[in-house]
């Protein structure tokens, strides 16, 4: 157990349902054993990272539920978690799985044991690299760095990913559980699986739930530290971009600095978003730093990579920036 970040939420059921503190480390093994406490032939869902006591501030009753909107305190994880989804394409989720799952073994020199593989019970994969790699210390930054360093390996692989999972409070699935419309499990893989196996004979497969031992910790590697640093240092880029347009509120709207530091429920989020690149246009921003600063907000507010891409290149040319 993580002594310093323990606690994190379960959710038995759909998502919406409410969301109750745990420790974390205890959670996850009940899963991966298929333990009767684990309720795995319900949806199940954990917390993406792991929390301090800070998380118990919001507790909202005596049965430990959480009302953890807006909650930016510090976290951790064990795991880099890639989330691989095709709608529709069960092929092309397992070639894109095998593709980053070969990267990352190759790059960081890994076993292939060492790496948590799962077919998600409906449309891709789920792939968990060990942070053990990286010396990655607890912090509020934690999960933005985590998003930036998993959005450069997968860009380096041409690998699409689903980056909701990097929200600091967004529900991950559990281990074992049952997917609420497909009615398969989360099921554990084994690297040659993955590899060597047919996709429907994976999808298949998933009609049950398989226990599986967690893997050992791999030790530290100096090449994903030297990644580590990289994205800790791109995102201290982007905090300098925030600190210089926010240091004139008389040019920038408040709503974009507002979106650009917290993105927008979802009734407004398409509409924020094109009249936050609106806004920096008029005051010729470029391209390359519009898309820097709003992607990630909007991305965590659930907006598509598509969706995000095009509001943006929209607005900034109509606004003339280039």
């Amino acid at each position: 157990m993580n002594t310093a970040m323990p606690l994190g939420y379960r959710i038995v059921g759909p998502c919406s349902r409410e969301r109750k503190v745990v420790q974390y480390d205890r959670a996850f093994a009940a899963y991966a054993a298929c333990d009767d406490l684990a309720q795995i032939d319900s949806e199940g869902f954990l917390s993406p990272f792991q929390y301090d006591n800070e998380i118990l501030t919001r507790r909202i009753d005596a049965a430990g539920t959480l009302d953890v909107r807006g909650f930016d305190g510090g976290c951790w994880s064990r795991f880099i978690w890639f989330d691989i989804d095709r709608e529709g394409d069960i092929d092309s989720a397992t070639q894109d799985a095998r593709r980053l799952a070969m990267m990352l073994v190759e790059r960081y020199r890994i076993d292939e044991s060492e790496l948590l593989l799962f077919f998600s019970g409906s449309k891709g994969f789920h792939i968990g690299l060990p942070t053990s790699l990286f010396g990655a210390e607890p912090s509020i930054e934690f999960g933005s760095v985590v998003r930036k360093l998993a959005e450069g390996l997968t860009a380096s692989g041409r690998v699409v990913i689903d980056p909701s999972v990097y929200g600091k409070v967004q529900p991950l699935r559990a281990p074992n559980s049952r997917h609420g419309k497909t009615g398969r499990h989360k099921r554990i893989l084994t690297f040659d699986e993955l590899m060597h196996r047919k996709p429907t004979s994976i999808v298949t497969a998933s009609a049950e739930p398989l226990e599986f031992d967690l893997p050992t910790e791999p030790d530290i590697d100096q090449r994903a530290v030297d990644d580590w640093h990289a994205a800790v240092a791109a995102m201290k880029r982007k905090a300098e971009a925030v600190k210089v347009i926010a240091a004139d509120r008389s040019e920038l709207n408040r709503s974009t600095l507002e979106f650009i530091q917290d993105g927008a429920d979802q009734g407004d989020r398409h509409r924020l978003l094109y009249s936050a690149a609106a806004n920096l246009a008029e005051f010729g921003c470029p391209l390359r730093l519009a898309h820097a600063l709003l992607t990630e907000a909007a991305l965590d507010s659930g907006l598509t990579p598509t969706d995000v891409r095009r509001a943006i290149d929209n607005a900034l040319s109509k606004g003339g920036a280039v």
